[in-house]
């Protein structure tokens, strides 16, 4: 823990990493970037096989992620800082060096990316690995996006990762689901020792003198992890909601929305055109009303409501007394 005025912690001048997507505004909850991040790009190659056919000096690595995940050093390498254009000119770049791509994004924000490449209407490379994490990606999302970079003759493979800044990106990954629909983990750092609270459910991660309880409830399937967002990240009715979206949907919505006892509220897409739906909001307008943005991760649990109180009725009351 960081306490003010004692010099607790050694940062040498070694690059930082807070968590991604993050509102906290603590000084701690970082981790210092280094050769195990690195290594982690061999120990997925090792967890799958087939990954050594994406990870490797041929492919680009684009980064549309709110962090950094030291992936520097394996393959060119581009950081597009969120930018839109900077995205679509490294994707164009990618295609016209018949190079694919490796994707690092969150799953909002990769297929807001990916969806506005696709309109621009320029060259795509042919096929694309995802490595999405940061929090859960709706299948109905991964198949929505699949199918429109299919239409455009891209090839899309998704890697689930899942990892926390204090301890380390990618501790779990996973290139299918469960039937139920959760990735299906394994874990992949071999410095990461993982563990379930016996009592909440919540999965443990320790990794040298750092121990982090995360608030994701996790359980080993046949050895494999099937780790899920607690009910302050995700909202049983919510996830259900996303899974039930059409392509429609996805195309009209962002996903981000806002959750209440009574009522969802859903951000439009930037260019989707005016709703007469009272569940919809077009997309700055949501912005004003509920806050957030592209770094910022979604609020997909419900929002206690919370009474307001008269305070002329109060002193009303005050007096009578």
């Amino acid at each position: 823990m960081i306490r003010p005025g004692v010099r607790g912690v050694d940062l040498g001048a070694n690059q930082l990493s807070y968590a991604a997507g993050s509102s906290s505004l603590t000084p701690d909850g970082f981790r210092i970037l280094g050769e195990s991040d690195r290594r982690r790009l061999g120990q997925l190659v090792g967890t799958f096989p087939a990954l050594s056919g994406w990870l490797n000096e041929d492919s680009l690595i684009i980064s549309a992620y709110p962090a950094s995940l030291g992936l520097q050093g394996l393959a060119p390498f581009v950081d597009t800082y969120l930018h839109p254009p900077t995205f679509i000119r490294s994707m164009r770049l990618a295609a016209l060096d018949f190079r694919p791509v490796v994707m690092a994004a969150q799953p909002l924000v990769g297929a807001e990316m990916i969806l506005r490449t696709i309109t621009a209407g320029l060259e795509m490379p042919k096929a694309i690995l995802w490595a999405v994490g940061g929090y859960y990606l709706p299948g109905s999302l991964e198949s929505f996006i699949a199918d429109e970079l299919a239409q455009c003759g891209c090839r899309l493979e998704v890697l689930h990762c899942y990892g926390v800044a204090e301890i380390g990106h990618t501790c779990f990954a996973a290139m299918n689901r469960f039937e139920s629909g959760e990735p299906r983990y394994q874990l992949v750092a071999d410095d990461v020792f993982s563990t379930i609270q016996r009592e909440s459910g919540c999965l443990e991660l320790r990794r040298g003198d750092r121990t982090l309880v995360t608030e994701d409830l996790a359980e080993v399937v046949n050895g494999d992890w099937k780790i899920r967002n607690g009910k302050g990240r995700m909202c049983p009715d919510v996830m259900r909601d996303l899974e039930s979206w059409s392509a429609t949907d996805w195309q009209r919505r962002t996903g981000y929305l806002h959750a209440d006892k009574t009522r969802v509220i859903y951000q439009l897409r930037e260019s989707a055109g005016a709703s007469t739906s009272t569940v919809e909001m077009r997309y700055y307008r949501f912005l004003e009303r509920f806050g957030g943005s592209l770094q910022c991760k979604p609020k997909w649990h419900r929002k206690e409501l919370t009474r307001r109180v008269n305070p002329n009725c109060s002193s009303q009351r005050a007096a009578l007394a």
